[in-house]
């Protein structure tokens, strides 16, 4: 995963598919790990 524009839309669906959701813990969570795998794959990319 080097591109990073495949990192920025795999985060955003990630973001999209999770942040609706009623479980606080699922949309945090999936909010969280969207924005960390963006970090990280920007930084690395």
């Amino acid at each position: 995963m080097s591109d990073p524009i495949v990192v920025v839309q795999l985060s955003a669906l990630l973001a999209a598919s999770t942040y609706n959701k009623e479980e606080p813990v699922i949309k945090w969570g999936g909010l969280l790990v969207a924005v960390v795998t963006l970090v990280v794959g920007l930084v690395n990319g």
